[in-house]
């Protein structure tokens, strides 16, 4: 890993200098002031939705929107145990509940502005959008939690801010149970009724007192009811529903955001990891790359070598020299100096037919200069790109040369590389030559080569 680190620090840093921006942020932007903004906006809305519900000077011991409120969450908890013993939700997100999944799914398709990107900072947002997926659940359920809980916390300080600078009765108003007081009291017992009267907090009232409670008689009587107490109920009742409830929710949603951070890492099992890993293995080892090519002109192999240095490095790690394959006093090039051992390549055009007196000896020759005191790794690259483009349409004559140099290579025991005529042949090739060079050079010079990477090194042979 800290390979990986270092070859992304030298990336960037050359991105830099070439003046590429390669700013990428791995934060969903909109949590960052959605999560706040959406959870402010709902403790205004619940600061707001009592105050609206109730009569002026009364508070309405069946207000419906707290009432309402008392019921969603217990309806929630319902449902997110539900969640828990697996009866609702999926196996990849066992709390797919409606409203979260609608969220989650709006967050991970904005989070990161991906409508507006192309290019790898949208495959980028792409691929890390759904790395972090849980994180953007827990995150999106976290925000519901703090949203119910702000909301509660809304209507709580409705109710106190009622207590202050004006005067309110406690009463009760409704359409359907206006001439049923039995049942108003049934439910003011077994709601009010749960928090047991100690201190400043009366007895609940018996019936004929909740007859005079109707908001439309509260006017009338003498000494009206206060509706200190019954504040004090109200805000202890969404506090023991609500409040704490969505805290302690909230707090663990916190501790697994968390947890999912420390413990989740980035797999680096993949094919790219893999290949940028046995690529740094073997840059670790393999030294400078020298091709030897013929005095003969060709009008496509300079376009090739070329292509092929720009492959294997950077520029100053290959090179090309040429000298006359039929002059055998020729002076053989010198191997590029490095601290590490070189490559060196004879080329061969496949449009010229392989000879024992000029090929043969010019291996020979070279593997002399090259390999004598193990100075160099030593190979043959056959360029067949010219000669597939003659005889494309002639299989045979294809087939028949390709084998010669084949058998000329077998006779000098020289590994021969075939460069076909495509631009991923040429990629591919050089991909090859190093997976096969890179153990030669390890084992030689007693360099430290991992068996993975040389397994994945004799992989690309």
């Amino acid at each position: 890993m800290k390979l990986l680190t270092e070859r992304a620090k030298v990336v960037l840093r050359t991105a830099s200098e070439r003046g590429v921006n390669t700013t990428v942020s791995t934060k969903a932007r909109l949590p960052q002031f959605f999560s706040p903004l959406f959870v402010l906006l709902t403790f205004v809305l619940g600061a707001l939705t009592d105050r609206i519900a109730s009569p002026e000077h009364i508070v309405n011991l069946l207000s419906p929107p707290y009432w309402g409120v008392i019921l969603w969450n217990l309806v929630v908890y319902i449902a997110l145990f539900c969640c828990a013993i697996g009866l609702v939700g999926t196996r990849t997100n066992r709390f797919a509940l409606p409203l979260r999944s609608s969220l989650n799914a709006f967050v991970q398709k904005t989070s990161y502005g991906t409508f507006r990107r192309s290019g790898f900072k949208s495959h980028f947002y792409s691929e890390w959008s759904s790395f972090v997926a849980p994180l953007i659940r827990m995150n999106v359920a976290r925000t519901l939690h703090f949203a119910a809980l702000f909301f509660a916390l809304g209507i709580v300080m409705s109710l106190l801010v009622r207590g202050f600078g004006t005067s309110y009765w406690a009463g009760w108003e409704s359409t359907w149970l206006a001439e049923s007081p039995e049942s108003v009291k049934t439910f003011i017992d077994y709601t009010y009724g749960l928090i047991p009267a100690v201190g400043p907090l009366p007895p609940m009232p018996d019936l004929a007192q909740i007859v005079q409670m109707r908001a439309d008689r509260l006017p009338y009587l003498e000494t009206p009811v206060s509706a200190a107490p019954w504040l004090i109920r109200m805000m202890i009742l969404m506090g023991v529903v609500v409040i704490f409830p969505r805290l302690i929710f909230a707090c663990f949603d916190t501790w697994r955001m968390n947890r999912f951070k420390a413990q989740t890492s980035l797999s680096i099992e993949s094919s790219y990891f893999e290949n940028i890993l046995v690529q740094c293995a073997q840059d670790a080892v393999l030294g400078n790359l020298l091709i030897v090519t013929s005095s003969v002109n060709r009008p496509l192999r300079d376009q090739t070598t070329s292509v092929l240095c720009k492959h294997w490095g950077s520029a100053e790690d290959s090179v090309v020299k040429t000298i006359d394959f039929d002059d055998e006093e020729a002076t053989i090039p010198a191997i590029p100096s490095s601290p590490r051992k070189p490559i060196v390549l004879v080329w061969f055009d496949g449009i010229e037919t392989p000879e024992e007196e000029v090929h043969g000896a010019v291996i020979e020759r070279l593997r002399q200069v090259y390999e004598s005191e193990g100075a160099a790794v030593f190979a043959a690259l056959l360029d067949m790109k010219e000669f597939v483009q003659r005889f494309t349409s002639m299989p045979a004559r294809l087939k028949e040369r390709l084998e010669s140099w084949e058998t000329l290579s077998n006779a000098h025991q020289i590994k021969l590389f075939v460069l076909r005529d495509s631009s991923e042949s040429q990629l591919e090739v050089i991909k090859t030559i190093r997976a096969w060079a890179a153990p030669r050079i390890s084992s030689d010079q007693n360099i430290s080569v991992t068996d993975t990477d040389k397994k994945e090194m004799n992989n690309e042979q």
